[in-house]
């Protein structure tokens, strides 16, 4: 597959740039995943993240693109749901054409990235417990992650789905429930997919780099640039050894 001109990055806040710069100094080019941008880089990280948001957005770009482009879908912290916050129906805020477009242009079309500042997480109450519960929330991820490779094959994007922080011994994901098995074991099976024994957390932790905030949250914390490096140089070898993107 030939060069792309657009690059999109999916996330939360271990691959937000604005989040990371809160705990260091660090540039866009220090980032995992700048030695994989293509083109023009189009960033919809954002600390919180929910994966389903994620494969939403992604679903979204991969229909709307006009020509092929690079997808990368970095899953964070997967216990979120995702909520939406603008009002209901007649009350709600946006519209399909932006009211304040300055005076003399036209109005402008509003976007997927107008839809940001609306899409939150839900958090964990007795009421929506049983929408945690672990076997459907990775059941959903798998198969978002199947779906959207589907989607982008149809298409002719280039995807790429990894883990930034679940680790090959989480203990809530059960791989041979049924409502899990079938999903996992297609998703496993995609090249553009990188298992959870190839994550962020995982890499770092056998590199012994240990995380920014790891006072906070141990091995499950945010990296900076040299963690932010290795992660990045590791992911670049498994693409050309699978052959990703030639």
């Amino acid at each position: 597959m030939g060069l792309t001109e657009k690059t999109i990055i999916y996330g939360d806040s271990f691959s937000s740039l604005d989040y990371i710069r809160t705990l260091c100094d660090i540039h866009r080019g220090q980032m995992w995943y700048a030695p994989l941008v293509c083109g023009e880089l189009t960033d919809r990280t954002r600390a919180g993240k929910s994966p389903f948001t994620m494969f939403l957005q992604a679903t979204h770009d991969a229909i709307t693109e006009a020509s092929p482009v690079r997808m990368i879908v970095a899953l964070g912290a997967c216990h979120r749901l995702p909520t939406y916050t603008d009002g209901w129906y007649g009350e709600e805020q946006l519209k399909p054409v932006d009211p304040n477009t300055p005076l003399p242009d036209p109005a402008r079309p509003t976007t997927l990235s107008d839809c940001e500042k609306y899409l939150d997480r839900a958090s964990m109450t007795k009421d929506n417990l049983p929408q945690f519960h672990p076997t459907l929330m990775w059941a959903m991820i798998y198969k978002g992650i199947v779906d959207l490779g589907l989607r982008c094959a149809e298409h002719g994007h280039q995807l790429l789905v990894l883990h930034m922080n679940t680790t090959p011994t989480t203990p809530w994901i059960n791989k041979t429930h049924h409502l899990i098995a079938p999903l996992c074991q297609r998703a496993e099976s995609m090249q553009n997919y990188i298992m959870e024994v190839d994550s962020c957390c995982h890499i770092c932790q056998q590199s012994d780099v240990r995380p920014l905030d790891y006072d906070s949250y141990n091995w499950q914390g945010h990296h900076g640039p040299e963690g932010q490096a290795i992660f990045g140089k590791h992911i670049k070898k498994l693409i050309a050894q699978r052959q990703l993107w030639n």
